[in-house]
């Protein structure tokens, strides 16, 4: 679902956002989706899942740079929710608003980047 839900969501409508005025196409993954940040190891099925939604973000943005269309993968942080737990750095209010500032930001050089929720890149 990690994977295949945002590849056929984003399939989907690409034709309503390549004809939209932002061009736009974003997905959320993890940080636990990043090989190169691994240093803890564990939950195979989700990072696996994750860095394979990583990969289709990446390939999406070189298909789709012919339609003028940005593709990423943000991660919104460590969340107070039910997944992150309540020792979780950012209330979901705030990962949120840096999501929407990152969204609002984003420049065709920025498609196919990993990007954390204030705009920072991270390591595939």
């Amino acid at each position: 679902m990690n994977t295949l839900g945002p590849m056929k969501v984003a399939e989907a409508f690409v034709q309503q956002v390549a004809a939209s005025e932002q061009k736009k196409i974003v997905t959320l993954s993890s940080i636990m989706g990043s090989i190169g940040d691994n240093k803890l190891g564990s939950y195979y099925g989700y990072r696996s899942t994750k860095a394979a939604v990583n990969a289709v973000m990446r390939s999406m943005a070189i298909d789709l740079k012919r339609l003028g269309i940005i593709a990423v993968a943000l991660h919104p942080g460590w969340v107070k929710t039910d997944m992150g737990g309540p020792r979780a750095s950012l209330d979901v209010v705030t990962s949120v608003k840096g999501l929407r500032r990152v969204i609002a930001g984003l420049k065709r050089d920025d498609s196919g980047r990993f990007l954390d929720n204030e705009g920072q890149e991270i390591s595939w």
